[in-house]
C-alpha cells in the first residue's frame, strides 16, 4: 500500500494552539534524544565483547590469492575428489561479524582454479553441527536467510565495480553486479552452474563461472580483485578475506588481488535467448462494445542476441522483443500532484541498469530531505501506455479501445569497459499506436502515441584506485508528430546532457565529495510547450512568482539541475550535507523522471554511531538533521528539523524512530498553480521495530502520527509478518492502515475573470482512510523450480466535506462557500452548484463531487522453472478487480463484499526462453 501524498494543511487561526503544539513538539524531540541517550548508556562505560579474540590470534588480510590452472576436469557434484581440491586452502578468512577482526568460529577451506573456458571455486565449510545448517530455499536472487557462500570478482581491479555469485547450503542462488565500491544490483542474471552437498563434516560447494559471462581486460595476464564470504545463519557471522573495521567504508576496494590467471581468451562470443509467448486475456467490457468479445488470444516469438565485441564490451540486440513484465505493479491511490514512480521489472532494461545511473556514485550515504535527484534515464518511459489514450483526448466516444502499452519495435544496447571508462549506449524505437473508436455507429482510428526513438549514452571514467571519477550522461527523444493532436500535447524532441563525478578528499578516504550538473532542452509546438510550463512540475502560471513568465508562444524549454554533496565515509561521527538546485525550465520526463523543479535545497545531517557492541546493544546511532528549500525567486517553501535514532539489542531485535518538526512556513505549491499559501507548524513522530529475522517467524512494525497547527492530523501503522515453516515454504503478510483528517485539502481551481488572478482556488475538509493487505506465498520445489503468489487487496475512501475559497493570498484566510461573501452552494446531479458571491458579478459554476471509494484486488501467480542454466519456463496468472461503489464511505466489511462480487479481469501467460551458446 502507498498512502496518499497529502500536503500538510491547516490555518493559523489559533495561535495559542500553535504555540502549545510547538512547545510539545520541541519537548518531544528532547525527550526522544534523552531516551535514546539513556538507553545507549555512556560510550566509555560500554563493555567491548570483541575487544579480544579469545584464545585465537588476530588474522591479517592477505595481499593476494593465486588461482591455478586445473590439472583435471571438475564435476559439480559437491564431492571434493578432484586433485586440484587436495591442495592447501587458498587463503584464511577473517571474521567481520559478529566478532570483528577475530578468527572465524568455523573453519573454511576453499580453492580456486581455471581452464580455458571458466573459473572454478570449491569450498569445504566445516560445521560441528551439520543438522543446524540452514538450507532455506528461495527463487533466484531471493537471498533467503540461510548459510551462504559468496564470491565477489572485481574483474577490472578498479576498486569500484564487480560481480557477485552466491549459493546457499540448499542450492538457492543469487547473482548481481556491484558498483560504487559495494552497492549491488541483483537484476543481472548470469549463466553459470554449481553443486552443493551436506555431509557429516558440514557442507561443500563447487562453482563454475564461464568467462563468457564476465567482462575483463583484453590482456594475457589478468589481475582481478576477489573476496569470498561465508555467512553462517545461526551465528549471524560473516567471514571474509579482508578485515573491515566497524564504521569504515569500502568493500570492493578492500578485495585482495587474484593473480595467476593467464592466457584466457573469451573471443567474440555469441549468445542468443529465444522466446515464445502465448497470452490470453479475459477482460470486462460494456454491453454492445464492438471492440471486446470477452477474450483475446495472441502469441509471439522473438530473440535477444548478445555478441561479445571484445573481452570487455558487449552488444545486446533484439528481434521482435518481448518487453512484458511478469510481476504486477502494486495498486496506488495518489491524491497529490506528483507522478507515481514504479520500479522497472522488464529483464532487458534491468540488466546493466547500474551503468545508466547518474549522480549517485561517490559516497556511501545519499541522504535527502524534501529533495529527489532527477533521473535522466527512466526506462519505464519506453513502451509506456499511450499518452493520449484517455477519454478526454479521444473526445469521449461511445466506445473505444486503446492498447495497454506501446509496442517496442526493436532495441539494442552496448555496455562494458574500455580502459578505465565504463560505456553504456541504448537505443529503442516504439511504434505508432492507434485507438479504435465508435461514435454513433461510425468507426474510426486515432493516433494515441506517435512513433518515437529513445536513446541514452553513458560514459564514466574512474581512476584505477577508485578515489576519483568523472562521468557523462546524454539522452534524446525524437517523435514523429505528423498528427496534430500529438503535436499539441507532446514535445517533438527532448535532449538532456550532464556530467557527474566524485573525489576523495584525504588520504585516509574519510571525506568524499560528489556532484552533478544536468541540462535539458525540449522543443515542440507552442501548445505542447505551454502545457509543460503549466504542468505540476513547475506551475509557471503562479501569479506571485515574479521570476517566472508564462510564454504561450514559446517553442522550446531549457533548464538545468545541479547538486553537490559532502559526506563523512567512516568513523563514529558522521556528517552528510548537500546543496542542490533545479531550475524552473528543467524537463527530462520524456525519457527521465523528475517530480518538481524551481527549487533550491540544502540539508545538513550530523550524528554519532556506537560501533562496538556491549552487553545490551549490538549497535546504535543518533542523528540530527535540518533542511531548507527555496524557489528561484528567493521564497522559502519549506524547512524543518529532525532527530533519528536506532537501537539493535544483543538478541538482534531492533527499535528506532524519528521526530520531525516544521515551523510555520510558506507553501508555494498548495494551490497547484495559484498564489502561495501560509502553512502552520507541523510535526511528525515515527517509530519502527523488528524482531530477529533469523527465526522461522519474524516481524517488523511501523507507526507514525502527525499534526499541524490548524488541527489536521493523521496516523499510519503497518505490520509485516514473515513465516518460514519449512525450508521450501515462505509466507508473508503485511497489513497497513492509514487515516488522515485534513482541514484544507486542495479541491479545484475554477477559472473566473472576476477573481483577483482570474481563478478561484477551492479547498475542502477531507477524511481519508486506507487499508491494504499485501501477502506473498512462495513454494520453492527446488532451487530451479518455484511458485510465487502475490495478493493485494486495497480499500481507500475519501470524504470531502464543505468547500471554501482561499482569499488571503500569501496568508491563510478562506471564505466558506454558502456562509461568507453572500455565496451559495447546493448539491444536485452528483455535484455542487456554486455562486461564489451571490448578487455579485461572478457567474455560477458546477463542480463534481470528488468523494471516492476505490477498492482493488490484484492477484499474481508465477510458476518459474529454470529447466537449463539460462533457460526458463513461466506460467503466469494475473487477476485485477476494481469497484467504486459507495463513494466517500469507508466500511471494510461491506467494501470487501463489493470487491469480491466485482467482475475480474484475468490474464494467462505462458512464456518460454531458451539460452543458446552460438
Amino acid at each position: 500500500m502507498t498512502s496518499p501524498r497529502l500536503d500538510s494543511p491547516g490555518p493559523l487561526s489559533r495561535p495559542l494552539l500553535a504555540t502549545l503544539a510547538a512547545r510539545f513538539s520541541r519537548r518531544l524531540i528532547f525527550a526522544g534524544i534523552a531516551a535514546a541517550v539513556l538507553m545507549t548508556g555512556i560510550p566509555g562505560a560500554a563493555v567491548q565483547v570483541d575487544e579480544k579474540c579469545g584464545d585465537g590470534p588476530a588474522v591479517e588480510t592477505v595481499a593476494s590469492v593465486r588461482a591455478h590452472r586445473l590439472t583435471a576436469p571438475v564435476r559439480l557434484d559437491g564431492v571434493l575428489d578432484e586433485p586440484d581440491w587436495q591442495k592447501p586452502s587458498a587463503a584464511p578468512l577473517i571474521q567481520n561479524e559478529p566478532d570483528n577482526g577475530c578468527p572465524p568460529r568455523l573453519r573454511t577451506d576453499w580453492w580456486i582454479g581455471y581452464d580455458d573456458e571458466a573459473l572454478y571455486v570449491a569450498s569445504r565449510m566445516f560445521d560441528s553441527a551439520p543438522d543446524s545448517i540452514h538450507t532455506q530455499l528461495g527463487r533466484r536472487d531471493d537471498f533467503p536467510p540461510s548459510d551462504f557462500f559468496v564470491l565477489t570478482l572485481d574483474t577490472f581491479n578498479d576498486d569500484r565495480n564487480g560481480y557477485g555469485f552466491a549459493v546457499n547450503a540448499g542450492g538457492a542462488i543469487f547473482d548481481e553486479v556491484l558498483y560504487n565500491d559495494g552497492w549491488d544490483d541483483p537484476s543481472w542474471d548470469g549463466v553459470w552452474d554449481y553443486g552443493v552437498r551436506i555431509d557429516e563434516l558440514g557442507w561443500v560447494l563447487e562453482m563454475r563461472i564461464p568467462f563468457s559471462q564476465l567482462n575483463f581486460p583484453d590482456q594475457d595476464v589478468q589481475v582481478w580483485g576477489i573476496n569470498v564470504s561465508r555467512r553462517t545463519h545461526r551465528h549471524r557471522s560473516r567471514d571474509e578475506l579482508f578485515h573491515r573495521p566497524r564504521g569504515e567504508s569500502g568493500y570492493i576496494s578492500r578485495c585482495p588481488d587474484l593473480v595467476g590467471i593467464e592466457g584466457i581468451e573469451p573471443g567474440n562470443r555469441l549468445e542468443a535467448l529465444a522466446y515464445g509467448v502465448g497470452r490470453m486475456e479475459f477482460l470486462e467490457f460494456l454491453d454492445g462494445d464492438p471492440f471486446q468479445g470477452g477474450g483475446d488470444y495472441e502469441g509471439d516469438v522473438g530473440m535477444d542476441l548478445q555478441w561479445g565485441l571484445s573481452s570487455n564490451l558487449t552488444l545486446n540486440a533484439t528481434i521482435n522483443p518481448d518487453f512484458g513484465q511478469v510481476e504486477v505493479d502494486p495498486a496506488v491511490v495518489n491524491l497529490s500532484d506528483f507522478e507515481t514512480f514504479f520500479e522497472e521489472r522488464r529483464p532487458f532494461f534491468v540488466e546493466d541498469a547500474n551503468i545508466f545511473r547518474f549522480g549517485r556514485e561517490g559516497t556511501n550515504n545519499n541522504w535527502s530531505f524534501n529533495w529527489m535527484d532527477p533521473m535522466p534515464f527512466y526506462s519505464r518511459r519506453v513502451g509506456r501506455a499511450p499518452q493520449l489514450g484517455q477519454g478526454y483526448h479521444l473526445g469521449y466516444p461511445d466506445y473505444y479501445s486503446v492498447p495497454a502499452a506501446t509496442t517496442i519495435l526493436g532495441a539494442g544496447k552496448v555496455s562494458g569497459k574500455i580502459g578505465n571508462w565504463s560505456v553504456g549506449f541504448l537505443d529503442a524505437v516504439t511504434a505508432e499506436e492507434k485507438a479504435r473508436l465508435e461514435q454513433d455507429g461510425l468507426r474510426s482510428n486515432q493516433i494515441v502515441e506517435p512513433m518515437t526513438n529513445y536513446s541514452a549514452l553513458r560514459l564514466k571514467y574512474a581512476r584505477p584506485d577508485g578515489n576519483q571519477g568523472l562521468g557523462f550522461m546524454g539522452t534524446h527523444t525524437l517523435r514523429d508528430l505528423d498528427f496534430s493532436l500529438c503535436a499539441e500535447h507532446l514535445a517533438r524532441s527532448a535532449t538532456s546532457a550532464g556530467v557527474d563525478g566524485w573525489l576523495t578528499l584525504d588520504e585516509d578516504e574519510v571525506w568524499a565529495l560528489k556532484g552533478y550538473f544536468s541540462a535539458s532542452h525540449v522543443t515542440g509546438e507552442p501548445a505542447a510547450i505551454e502545457a509543460l510550463q503549466r504542468s505540476s512540475r513547475r506551475y509557471y502560471q503562479r501569479p506571485d512568482a515574479d521570476h517566472l513568465e508564462l510564454d504561450s508562444a514559446a517553442t522550446s524549454l531549457t533548464g538545468w539541475a545541479s547538486r553537490v554533496m559532502l559526506n563523512k565515509e567512516s568513523g563514529n561521527w558522521r556528517l552528510n550535507t548537500a546543496l542542490g538546485a533545479i531550475s524552473p525550465g528543467y524537463e527530462i520526463n520524456d525519457l527521465g523522471f523528475s517530480s518538481r523543479t524551481d527549487r533550491i535545497n540544502y540539508h545538513c545531517a550530523v550524528g554519532y554511531r556506537w560501533l562496538e557492541p556491549n552487553r545490551t546493544f549490538r549497535n546504535r546511532y543518533l542523528d540530527f538533521a535540518t533542511y531548507h528549500t527555496w524557489d528561484f525567486g528567493g521564497k522559502r517553501d519549506n524547512f524543518g528539523y529532525g532527530v533519528f535514532y536506532w537501537l539493535q539489542f544483543t538478541n538482534y531485535w531492533g527499535l528506532g524512530g524519528s521526530v520531525f518538526y516544521n515551523p510555520e512556513r510558506t507553501n508555494l505549491w498548495a494551490t497547484r498553480g495559484g498564489p502561495a499559501m501560509r502553512r502552520p507548524y507541523f510535526y511528525e513522530v515515527n517509530f519502527n521495530g523488528d524482531t530477529d529475522w533469523r527465526k522461522a517467524l519474524s516481524a517488523s512494525a511501523h507507526g507514525s502520527f502527525w499534526e499541524n497547527g490548524e488541527g489536521s492530523h493523521g496516523f499510519y501503522t503497518s505490520l509485516f509478518l514473515n513465516l518460514r515453516p519449512a525450508s521450501t515454504l515462505r509466507f508473508s503478510l503485511g497489513p497497513e492502515y492509514a487515516e488522515s483528517h485534513i482541514k484544507t485539502e486542495w479541491y479545484w481551481n475554477q477559472e473566473d475573470p472576476t477573481g483577483q488572478y482570474g481563478y478561484r482556488y477551492l479547498f475542502s475538509d477531507l477524511a481519508y482512510r486506507e487499508f491494504s493487505l499485501t501477502s506473498r506465498f512462495d513454494f520453492t520445489f527446488s532451487p530451479r523450480l518455484s511458485l510465487q503468489t502475490y495478493l493485494q487487496p486495497l480499500f481507500a475512501a475519501g470524504d470531502y466535506d464543505g468547500l471554501k475559497e482561499f482569499t488571503d493570498y500569501g496568508g491563510f484566510g478562506f471564505n466558506v462557500l454558502g456562509e461568507d461573501n453572500g455565496s451559495t452552494i447546493s448539491y444536485a446531479d452528483g455535484g455542487y452548484l456554486i455562486d461564489p458571491d451571490g448578487a455579485g458579478p461572478a457567474e455560477e459554476f458546477f463542480l463534481f463531487d470528488r468523494d471516492f471509494n476505490f477498492k482493488s484486488l490484484k492477484v499474481n501467480l508465477v510458476l518459474r522453472w529454470e529447466y537449463l542454466p539460462g533457460s526458463t519456463f513461466f506460467f503466469v496468472w494475473t487477476q485485477d478487480r476494481v469497484n467504486l461503489d459507495d463513494p466517500g464511505d469507508f466500511s471494510l466489511g461491506r467494501d470487501l463484499d463489493s470487491l469480491l462480487q466485482a467482475p475480474g479481469e484475468d490474464i494467462l501467460l505462458v512464456k518460454m526462453t531458451h539460452w543458446l551458446d552460438l
